[in-house]
């Protein structure tokens, strides 16, 4: 496979140097590893005991999920209350079985099945590279795979939303699944009507999992049609009977909150953004890129009317092409970050494939520290020692716990004011008014891109802010600010500014409350 020798080479015809420098490579990579490891335990502990939202789309999933358990998910949206579910169940029931079981808070429960999650991303990453990796040496397959995991496990990205409660590491791992079960699909009937279900699961997850599946498909086709149409007909099938269910059960209410309701903008500060990320992930995107390289330099394919023989000669080739399928079938996809409410989540699938390839990229690194004959790529190997270490360095190690405590006060302060006020509180942050034993009846963003189509009667909307309805309203920040006038239109701003024109900043939140005399 990748950087192995074909010729009569031998490990005398390594040179100490290299060995020397590939050993420093790999040595540099473990330390990159364990401090990332180190930082993500840590910061997991935080996690495990703060019981405010660290997203905006928490405590959103947090309500989704308690109305979904109790009879009033994916209803019809009003002008009073108006919360909207922009994706599939099966995270939200995972999350619900979990704290069930387990006792668990409801929001820790979401973010232990996102860490649980995150960690079988890795070990499907580690599988799958096996398998592209087949007939290479056992330690080198070993420790490639090992690699591969752990740079997905990591990645930044990974390390940020494996913490929350968000859909977003369930449906990796789902696709991963679907992915590892179709690649045995030509020679196993059961493993290609298991991967039609697994990819079904994915998508009502998140029903923008369709990558993976559509990778899987364009090879099965092109190794054995038949196969490909089995997997894909056990797909629909599943598919449109769990939607009939759901349709059933809803009053027609799934439909039209994942479809009608589904409605973002185009926001063009994202691309900046979604460059910062690439930029700042710059390493372990050459690395992945290097392992794209050799597998195609490797794979023996001379020309594309070989393809099916060449698929169906062996497994691996079938492993490393459902790879790249998904990847490219997720680079095609990639401009949908551009949409509001989106962020670099949508880049953790996308990334689960480039850390396959990370872990081939390895293999003659791995082969030379080994003494086997390989021939490391110095650009690979300063990625891998020096840029990698460089990236990761800036990160601080351990989370400021002192400044945690502070913000939990903080938050705690504004949950007994809610407790304290007889109506009802508006708030970007779904956690403080749970906390508080409210709920979250208005959600801000999605009621402010159905207000921009058109769907959605702001005007009514703010004769009830006129008429203080409201307790106060709890936001992200205050007019000026991005995120702010992303969540909250024009016309229902003034009406906050004219009818709760005083304001206190706590904990990072904004308190728009009423005048003096109340009013």
């Amino acid at each position: 496979m990748a950087g192995q020798e074909t010729g009569s080479g031998s490990a005398a015809a390594l040179k100490p140097g290299t060995i020397l420098v590939s050993r420093a490579a790999i040595g540099i990579l473990a330390a990159v590893f364990l401090v990332a490891l180190v930082r993500f335990t840590a910061h997991a502990s935080i996690a495990f005991h703060f019981p405010y939202a660290f997203d905006y789309g928490e405590g959103v999933v947090w309500q989704q999920m308690r109305n979904i358990v109790q009879g009033e998910g994916y209803q019809a949206i009003g002008i009073y209350p108006a919360i909207a579910y922009e994706y599939p169940p099966l995270f939200h029931l995972c999350a619900a079985g979990v704290a069930r079981i387990t006792g668990i808070d409801e929001l820790y429960a979401g973010r232990l099945v996102s860490v649980a999650s995150a960690v079988a991303c890795a070990m499907l990453i580690a599988r799958l590279t096996a398998y592209a990796l087949a007939g290479e040496n056992r330690k080198v397959v070993f420790g490639a795979a090992t690699i591969a995991g752990l740079a997905f496990l990591t990645l930044p990205v990974v390390d940020e939303w494996a913490l929350l409660m968000r859909i977003d590491l369930l449906a990796c791992a789902l696709s991963l699944a679907g992915m590892v079960l179709a690649i045995h699909a030509p020679r196993s009937i059961s493993a290609c009507v298991a991967a039609g279900l697994m990819f079904t699961a994915a998508l009502y997850t998140r029903q923008t999992s369709l990558p993976a599946p559509a990778g899987a498909f364009l090879v099965l086709v092109a190794v054995r049609p038949s196969r490909a149409w089995l997997m894909a007909a056990v797909a629909v099938a599943s598919g449109l009977a769990v939607l009939a269910m759901l349709e059933a059960a809803t009053q027609g209410g799934f439909l039209l909150n994942i479809v009608s309701y589904n409605i973002n903008r185009i926001i063009w500060d994202h691309a900046s953004a979604f460059g910062v990320v690439l930029l700042a992930n710059v390493a372990v995107i050459g690395i992945g890129t290097f392992g794209l390289l050799d597998s195609v330099r490797c794979s023996g394919l001379r020309h594309w009317r070989d393809l099916k023989a060449w698929l169906a000669a062996d497994l691996k080739n079938v492993a490393i092409s459902v790879v790249v399928a998904a990847l490219a079938c997720k680079t095609l996809m990639l401009p949908a970050i551009l949409k509001s409410g989106a962020s670099d989540n949508y880049l953790i699938d996308w990334f689960s494939e480039l850390a396959i390839l990370f872990g081939i990229a390895m293999v003659p690194v791995l082969r030379s520290t080994l003494r086997l004959p390989a021939k490391p790529n110095v650009i690979l190997l300063g990625l891998v020692g020096i840029v990698l270490p460089l990236q990761t360095a800036g990160a601080g190690l351990l989370p400021d716990r002192g400044a945690v405590d502070v913000q939990q006060r903080a938050l705690d302060a504004i949950v007994d004011r809610i407790r304290q006020t007889k109506r009802p509180v508006i708030s970007d942050d779904a956690t403080l008014l749970i906390r508080a034993g409210q709920s979250m009846h208005w959600e801000p963003s999605i009621v402010a891109e159905l207000g921009s189509a058109g769907r959605y009667d702001e005007s009514k909307f703010v004769t009830l802010i006129e008429e203080h309805r409201f307790g106060f309203f709890i936001t992200d920040g205050d007019r000026g600010d991005v995120v702010f006038d992303q969540r909250f239109n024009p016309k229902v701003v003034e009406a906050i500014h004219l009818a709760y024109p005083r304001r206190e900043r706590i904990g990072g939140r904004v308190l728009h409350l009423p005048g003096k005399d109340g009013n």
